[in-house]
């Protein structure tokens, strides 16, 4: 009986190691930075404007010059405009720059209210954005510069169209 425990304990280790080894190695700094990315997506579906902020290097400025204080101002007044916000990351680039430096180009859909929804049942895919960040990294991976635009359906990454596609099939 021992005999086949041990047999157990081996079979159970050769086809759980692998995982226990992957699921416990360290994180790169592109995953981290993309964790960054969806954290600060979820803060604005969740109409968290201090807690996008935060993911702000404390010298931050967008492409219109404003800073953590406006920006924060910015997304307030935003989330008091629109209900039900919904964001989708459809796609990221991320280049490691030189030490503590990175740049990423997101692909993002936003849509609210009735759209988020009825988004499938419409067919609405949201507005479509390009947000270029330039990340610095201290203790933690901040955006010290941002800057979006829009940008349609067929200008998207190749990638953003395949998930945009995966969402709504009929696109």
């Amino acid at each position: 009986m021992k005999r086949h425990g041990n047999s157990w304990a081996a079979l159970w280790l050769l086809f759980f190691s692998p995982w226990l080894f992957f699921s416990c190695r360290a994180k790169t700094e592109q995953e981290i930075i993309a964790a960054v990315i969806a954290d600060m997506a979820a803060r604005v579906e969740k109409k968290d404007a201090r807690g996008l902020v935060a993911h702000l290097a404390g010298d931050y400025r967008d492409a219109e010059g404003r800073d953590r204080v406006q920006t924060e101002a910015m997304a307030e007044e935003y989330f008091s405009r629109y209900r039900g916000i919904k964001i989708k990351v459809l796609s990221s680039r991320i280049a490691m720059g030189e030490a503590g430096a990175a740049t990423a180009e997101i692909d993002v859909s936003l849509y609210s209210g009735v759209a988020s929804a009825l988004r499938k049942v419409v067919g609405f895919s949201g507005e479509n954005y390009r947000v270029a960040c330039a990340f610095r990294k201290g203790r933690e991976w901040r955006v010290s510069e941002s800057r979006w635009e829009y940008v349609p359906v067929e200008s998207l990454f190749p990638e953003s169209l395949k998930a945009l596609r995966e969402l709504f099939p009929d696109l």
